[in-house]
């Protein structure tokens, strides 16, 4: 089953091609930005990115955890809490390695659900964006743009930063109404790794002893 990254509860649910200028109801300044950014990501061929997702309660209390992700275009593979995700575009794998078992689902968009490859496409979806200002942080200035979500979601809106020297997006922030807050944060990014096809798929043949459940046939 597909992790849903971002939800209420606190744990972690492609494409690199940016569509179209960003709707009217976006300020200048954001779009301005955004387009940078796009042009920046559509240069990669692939993107291999290590990250920490943080989750901070209303009360303030927060855990982190860390994972890695491999990108190329709509397929995806992430390394994260305890779990292998395999996309290849048309399916998705899910190996659970403590219980040695991987489940094949069909590739589906959720319109709810982020997961981490979404941190470096996020501005492509529905949403009405507005420039915030620069944050510093840790000696470097990033741009702040916020984005609410034109269709009912989980969350009530979030936030990009996006490092102002590089056009690299460094943290996606989502908050939700019960005042939960999540950040997963870029630690390091690779671009235009060779990564074939089949990185992006399940091998069982490489998981001897693993049961598969495949929910892909009725």
């Amino acid at each position: 089953m597909e992790i849903n990254f971002f939800k209420s509860a606190g744990i972690l649910g492609l494409t690199f091609m940016f569509t179209g200028v960003l709707q009217a109801q976006s300020d200048a300044k954001a779009t301005a930005i955004l387009n940078k950014v796009s042009k920046l990501y559509k240069s990669y061929s692939t993107i291999k990115a290590s990250f920490t997702v943080t989750t901070t309660s209303a009360a303030g209390k927060s855990t982190s955890s860390t994972g890695t992700v491999w990108i190329k275009g709509s397929k995806y593979k992430l390394d994260y809490a305890g779990q292998e995700i395999f996309c290849n575009g048309k399916f998705v794998w899910t190996y659970n390695k403590a219980d040695a078992e991987v489940t094949k689902e069909n590739h589906k968009v959720k319109d709810n659900s982020i997961n981490p490859a979404d941190i470096f496409t996020i501005y492509n979806k529905d949403f009405k964006n507005a420039y915030e200002g620069p944050t510093v942080k840790n000696g470097k200035t990033y741009e702040v743009i916020k984005m609410v979500p034109k269709r009912k979601v989980t969350y009530s809106y979030l936030k990009l930063e996006i490092d102002k020297s590089t056009n690299k997006i460094q943290s996606l922030i989502q908050h939700f109404k019960n005042g939960t807050e999540i950040t997963m944060s870029v630690n390091s990014m690779t671009p235009n790794t060779a990564l074939a096809d089949s990185f992006f798929e399940w091998d069982a043949k490489s998981h001897p002893g693993v049961s598969e459940v495949d929910l892909t046939k009725k």
